[in-house]
């Protein structure tokens, strides 16, 4: 049985196409946006009170590719930039770029953290956050992956909009 967060993780996305994994660590969550779906993950720590949401991207750079590597790079440095409730993330080794948000709840007295609906309410205010940066953006991750406008082109039109 998994603890308040992975509680209140199960209560934000009861509505969601989700997956419980088989460690009480989270969920696997099906994301619908507007220029595509993902996949995300929901991840719960309860013995140190955390909480992660990833949106894991659905195009990946090729292994092998280093010059979509290269361009992959620089659309993340950009695209982070000015960027406050998310970070995108890009894995070197799987060529996966993903946004994350996260907080540590350590700090936060019980009081707080024993509310379930408060609980719920960080957990679904990082996992928008989180969703509404990988919406906007995804377009900018097929760009860079499908051909050769200049990344920081395809980053200025995204943040244009």
């Amino acid at each position: 049985m998994g603890g308040r967060i992975f509680e209140a993780a199960g209560r934000a996305f009861a509505d969601w196409p989700t997956t419980e994994m088989d460690d009480d660590g989270g969920y696997a969550v099906d994301v619908e946006g507007s220029d595509g779906d993902w996949s995300a993950l929901v991840i719960t720590d309860d013995d140190n009170d955390l909480f992660v949401f990833y949106s894991l991207s659905p195009v990946d750079v090729a292994e092998g590719d280093d010059a979509t590597m290269q361009r992959m790079s620089e659309f993340v440095d950009r695209a982070n930039l000015g960027l406050v409730a998310a970070t995108f993330e890009l894995d070197r080794d799987s060529g996966e770029p993903r946004v994350r948000t996260g907080l540590e709840l350590a700090t936060l007295p019980d009081v707080v953290l024993d509310d379930p609906d408060v609980l719920q309410a960080v957990v679904l205010d990082l996992a928008a956050a989180n969703i509404r940066v990988m919406d906007r953006y995804l377009s900018g991750l097929v760009a860079v992956v499908a051909g050769s406008v200049p990344v920081a082109d395809i980053v200025a039109q995204i943040e244009a909009d």
